[in-house]
């Protein structure tokens, strides 16, 4: 299988509201953060997260 990779922050084209739980929400946040570390420009986005999880897995529904 194909491992996640999450991509760089980028403008979306349609404006969609989602609501998460609290726990998804920390998590998605904690890996953004982690991966915006010591990096001087923030590159990573929840909302980056959020479209590439979504891809990914519309990639692999069968």
């Amino acid at each position: 299988m194909d491992k996640f990779v999450m991509k760089k922050s980028s403008d979306a084209n349609i404006y969609k509201s989602i609501r998460f739980p609290t726990e998804v929400n920390d998590k998605i946040n904690s890996i953004v953060n982690k991966a915006n570390e010591g990096k001087a420009k923030k590159e990573y986005s929840f909302n980056g997260f959020v479209i590439s999880a979504c891809e990914f897995a519309l990639k692999h529904m069968k």
